[in-house]
């Protein structure tokens, strides 16, 4: 169990200007811990950079620390993508948030074939990475249910887990109750950075849509174009529960998507089955066909996502319940 005190400092450590998901949830983690009272909270950004915060996140009140001290009261929050610093602070309490289990895997196959390169060359190196050992003062949490049961496969008990989601971007959550859609808008949104190779199948199937990527915008540009559109499509990896999914359902969009990542388990993707597909050639024709009837029928598809709805803009409260349970705010 995490021992939080005055004199601890909660060091969160992160990428540099990285507009991503993962970077944007340990932000949010800096800003609401900060607004529940714990002060002694910091960004420390990996590979050190001037201007390290996106402007993107001005949003999230977060203060940057440049030196780690190592100390038995403070807590270092380490994304999966730097679990190489788990083994560096022996002292320190130490939370994995598992973010992405994909990216954990690209990344550690990376070090480990550039460790094994540099050994052969000059000398043996230590291993300096995290192999799930039962090491003291590690505790691990789980963005989404497709991570924990990651984390129990590779043999975390299940009662060392916590649960801490991320929640959507603040523009997302202001009145969310006045969407109003004009239905006659037929325009499809996707993310042009995932399932790239899907989504250019079914563009290229269907030249008679309107296809619309979602890219260079802020989140209140994003938010006002998912609030006109009735649908977005995703068949992306989804290593980890997708803002992207959260954002859309926040604006009343209707959701068809993949079966990869975390989107295969209804607990992360709260969604019918009817609107989740295996990709494959011979299912364009039915997917589109799909995507047509989401779109001719707006008002009898949307009921059937209320329930996701609900979780989505509950999200923060329960980051913010749980924060509190973790580090015993009162």
């Amino acid at each position: 169990m995490l021992t939080y005190t005055d004199q601890s400092k909660i060091i969160i450590f992160c990428p540099p200007n990285s507009v991503t998901g993962g970077p944007e949830a340990l932000h949010q983690l800096a800003d609401k811990l900060f607004h529940l009272g714990i002060k002694n909270v910091f960004m420390h950004y990996i590979p050190q950079r001037k201007n390290a915060k996106p402007v993107n996140y001005n949003v999230y009140t977060t203060k940057e620390i440049e030196i780690v001290e190592d100390r038995p009261e403070n807590i270092l929050i380490i994304p999966e993508s730097m679990t190489f610093l788990v083994k560096k602070y022996n002292e320190s309490q130490k939370v994995i948030w598992w973010l992405s289990v994909d990216f954990y895997k690209i990344l550690m196959d990376h070090r480990i074939r550039r460790q094994s390169f540099f050994s052969k060359l000059f000398y043996k190196q230590n291993d300096k990475e995290y192999h799930f050992e039962h090491l003291p003062k590690v505790y691990q949490w789980a963005q989404s249910y497709r991570s924990s049961i990651y984390l129990k496969d590779h043999g975390i008990p299940a009662d060392q887990i916590d649960f801490v989601c991320d929640y959507i971007n603040p523009s997302f959550l202001k009145n969310t109750t006045r969407i109003e859609k004009d239905i006659s808008n037929k325009t499809i949104l996707y993310n042009p950075r995932k399932g790239k190779k899907e989504v250019a199948a079914l563009i290229k199937k269907s030249p008679d849509l309107q296809w619309i990527p979602v890219q260079n915008m802020n989140a209140d540009q994003i938010k006002d174009l998912m609030a006109k559109s009735l649908l977005y499509v995703d068949f992306g990896e989804n290593p980890g529960r997708d803002k992207m999914l959260r954002e859309s359902v926040s604006q009343n969009c209707c959701i068809i998507s993949g079966r990869n990542g975390s989107s295969a388990f209804y607990e992360d993707l709260m969604i019918p089955d009817e609107y989740k597909f295996n990709f494959s050639e011979d299912k364009i024709s039915e997917i589109i066909a799909k995507i047509k009837d989401v779109l001719e029928n707006y008002p009898k598809h949307i009921s059937n996502f209320e329930e996701y709805t609900k979780i989505v803009l509950n999200e923060e409260i329960l980051f913010e319940k749980k924060l509190k349970e973790i580090f015993a705010i009162v």
